[in-house]
Protein backbone atom coordinates (compact mmCIF):
# COMPACT_ATOMS: atom_id res chain seq x y z
CA UNK A 1 0.00 0.00 0.00
CA UNK A 2 2.86 2.40 0.70
CA UNK A 3 4.22 1.73 -2.74
CA UNK A 4 0.89 2.64 -4.28
CA UNK A 5 0.78 5.83 -2.21
CA UNK A 6 4.33 6.72 -3.28
CA UNK A 7 3.51 6.15 -6.98
CA UNK A 8 0.36 8.27 -6.64
CA UNK A 9 2.35 11.13 -5.00
CA UNK A 10 4.94 11.03 -7.80
CA UNK A 11 2.21 10.96 -10.45
CA UNK A 12 0.48 13.97 -8.86
CA UNK A 13 3.81 15.88 -8.72
CA UNK A 14 4.45 15.06 -12.39
CA UNK A 15 0.99 16.27 -13.43
CA UNK A 16 1.42 19.46 -11.38
CA UNK A 17 4.82 20.14 -12.99
CA UNK A 18 3.34 19.59 -16.45
CA UNK A 19 0.45 21.96 -15.72
CA UNK A 20 2.77 24.68 -14.42
CA UNK A 21 5.09 24.37 -17.42
CA UNK A 22 2.15 24.89 -19.80
CA UNK A 23 1.34 28.31 -18.27
CA UNK A 24 2.26 31.12 -20.79
CA UNK A 25 4.60 33.04 -18.48
CA UNK A 26 6.54 29.93 -17.55
CA UNK A 27 6.65 28.91 -21.21
CA UNK A 28 8.24 32.28 -22.20
CA UNK A 29 10.86 31.94 -19.51
CA UNK A 30 11.74 28.40 -20.53
CA UNK A 31 11.98 29.30 -24.23
CA UNK A 32 14.46 32.11 -23.45
CA UNK A 33 16.85 30.01 -21.39
CA UNK A 34 19.12 28.98 -24.25
CA UNK A 35 19.09 32.42 -25.89
CA UNK A 36 21.01 34.42 -23.35
CA UNK A 37 23.09 37.48 -24.13
CA UNK A 38 26.16 36.96 -26.27
CA UNK A 39 29.30 36.23 -24.35
CA UNK A 40 30.82 39.49 -23.15
CA UNK A 41 34.48 40.19 -22.76
CA UNK A 42 36.77 43.02 -21.88
CA UNK A 43 36.77 45.88 -24.39
CA UNK A 44 40.40 46.58 -25.23
CA UNK A 45 39.67 49.26 -27.88
CA UNK A 46 36.27 50.91 -28.21
CA UNK A 47 34.57 51.66 -31.53
CA UNK A 48 36.87 53.54 -33.91
CA UNK A 49 36.05 54.53 -37.50
CA UNK A 50 38.11 52.67 -40.10
CA UNK A 51 37.68 55.33 -42.81
CA UNK A 52 35.63 53.10 -45.06
CA UNK A 53 32.29 54.42 -46.26
CA UNK A 54 29.44 52.98 -48.26
CA UNK A 55 26.00 53.96 -49.47
CA UNK A 56 22.82 52.03 -48.76
CA UNK A 57 19.43 52.24 -50.42
CA UNK A 58 16.35 50.16 -50.88
CA UNK A 59 16.53 48.30 -54.17
CA UNK A 60 13.50 47.34 -56.17
CA UNK A 61 12.59 43.66 -56.39
CA UNK A 62 13.35 43.51 -60.13
CA UNK A 63 16.35 45.66 -61.06
CA UNK A 64 16.37 46.91 -64.63
CA UNK A 65 18.84 48.73 -66.84
CA UNK A 66 17.08 52.02 -66.11
CA UNK A 67 17.35 51.58 -62.33
CA UNK A 68 20.99 52.76 -62.39
CA UNK A 69 19.88 56.15 -63.72
CA UNK A 70 16.91 56.66 -61.43
CA UNK A 71 17.12 59.05 -58.52
CA UNK A 72 16.80 57.58 -55.10
CA UNK A 73 17.44 58.10 -51.42
CA UNK A 74 20.89 56.99 -50.34
CA UNK A 75 22.25 56.74 -46.82
CA UNK A 76 25.90 57.18 -46.00
CA UNK A 77 27.27 54.31 -43.90
CA UNK A 78 30.48 54.37 -41.88
CA UNK A 79 32.46 51.31 -40.85
CA UNK A 80 33.71 50.99 -37.28
CA UNK A 81 35.70 48.37 -35.45
CA UNK A 82 36.58 47.47 -31.90
CA UNK A 83 38.70 44.84 -30.20
CA UNK A 84 37.21 42.72 -27.43
CA UNK A 85 39.11 40.19 -25.34
CA UNK A 86 37.02 37.10 -24.70
CA UNK A 87 36.83 35.21 -21.41
CA UNK A 88 39.39 32.73 -22.77
CA UNK A 89 41.86 35.57 -23.53
CA UNK A 90 41.39 35.65 -27.33
CA UNK A 91 41.21 39.04 -29.05
CA UNK A 92 38.15 39.35 -31.28
CA UNK A 93 37.74 42.06 -33.90
CA UNK A 94 34.15 43.26 -34.15
CA UNK A 95 33.05 45.27 -37.20
CA UNK A 96 29.83 47.23 -37.58
CA UNK A 97 28.31 49.60 -40.15
CA UNK A 98 26.32 52.54 -38.85
CA UNK A 99 24.68 55.63 -40.30
CA UNK A 100 27.04 58.58 -40.65
CA UNK A 101 26.71 61.70 -38.55
CA UNK A 102 26.22 65.11 -40.17
CA UNK A 103 29.83 66.01 -39.40
CA UNK A 104 31.10 62.86 -41.15
CA UNK A 105 28.83 63.43 -44.16
CA UNK A 106 30.11 67.02 -44.53
CA UNK A 107 33.70 65.78 -44.39
CA UNK A 108 33.01 63.25 -47.17
CA UNK A 109 31.35 65.86 -49.39
CA UNK A 110 34.16 68.39 -48.78
CA UNK A 111 36.84 65.86 -49.71
CA UNK A 112 34.86 64.80 -52.79
CA UNK A 113 34.55 68.40 -54.01
CA UNK A 114 38.26 68.99 -53.39
CA UNK A 115 39.07 65.88 -55.45
CA UNK A 116 36.83 67.05 -58.32
CA UNK A 117 38.42 70.51 -58.30
CA UNK A 118 41.98 69.09 -58.30
CA UNK A 119 41.19 66.82 -61.25
CA UNK A 120 39.46 69.70 -63.12
CA UNK A 121 36.28 67.67 -63.34
CA UNK A 122 34.19 70.58 -62.11
CA UNK A 123 34.84 74.30 -62.25
CA UNK A 124 33.90 76.86 -59.69
CA UNK A 125 31.51 79.74 -60.35
CA UNK A 126 34.39 82.22 -60.60
CA UNK A 127 36.09 80.19 -63.32
CA UNK A 128 32.90 80.19 -65.41
CA UNK A 129 32.36 83.95 -65.13
CA UNK A 130 35.89 84.69 -66.38
CA UNK A 131 35.31 82.69 -69.57
CA UNK A 132 31.68 83.57 -70.27
CA UNK A 133 30.84 85.85 -73.21
CA UNK A 134 29.70 89.41 -72.56
CA UNK A 135 26.10 90.18 -71.69
CA UNK A 136 23.53 90.71 -74.40
CA UNK A 137 22.37 94.34 -74.67
CA UNK A 138 19.28 95.91 -76.13
CA UNK A 139 19.64 97.45 -79.60
CA UNK A 140 18.39 100.89 -80.54
CA UNK A 141 16.73 99.50 -83.64
CA UNK A 142 15.49 95.90 -83.50
CA UNK A 143 15.51 95.61 -87.28
CA UNK A 144 19.31 95.28 -87.27
CA UNK A 145 19.12 91.84 -85.63
CA UNK A 146 16.15 90.73 -87.70
CA UNK A 147 18.06 91.24 -90.95
CA UNK A 148 21.02 89.16 -89.84
CA UNK A 149 18.87 86.53 -88.04
CA UNK A 150 21.32 86.15 -85.16
CA UNK A 151 20.90 86.55 -81.47
CA UNK A 152 24.63 86.60 -80.73
CA UNK A 153 25.94 88.84 -77.95
CA UNK A 154 27.00 92.29 -78.98
CA UNK A 155 30.74 92.77 -79.17
CA UNK A 156 32.30 95.80 -77.47
CA UNK A 157 33.32 97.34 -80.82
CA UNK A 158 29.77 97.33 -82.19
CA UNK A 159 28.45 99.01 -79.02
CA UNK A 160 30.47 102.17 -79.71
CA UNK A 161 28.66 102.91 -82.95
CA UNK A 162 25.15 102.42 -81.55
CA UNK A 163 23.31 104.96 -79.39
CA UNK A 164 22.73 103.90 -75.79
CA UNK A 165 19.27 103.61 -74.32
CA UNK A 166 19.09 105.49 -71.05
CA UNK A 167 16.29 105.67 -68.54
CA UNK A 168 15.32 109.12 -67.37
CA UNK A 169 13.95 109.56 -63.88
CA UNK A 170 10.35 110.72 -63.55
CA UNK A 171 10.01 113.85 -61.41
CA UNK A 172 7.96 113.42 -58.25
CA UNK A 173 4.65 115.33 -58.16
Amino acid sequence: MTELLLIAALLIALIAAAAVSMHPTVRRQISGWGKGLPAQGIIKRDWLPTGRIDFATQLSATPSADSNDQQGEFRLLVEERRIVESIAGNENLEIQWRLATLKEAKAVVTLYHKYLAEKSIIKSYLDDSARSPGPMTARATPSQDLDSGSLAPVSPTSRESEPEIQATPVPAQ
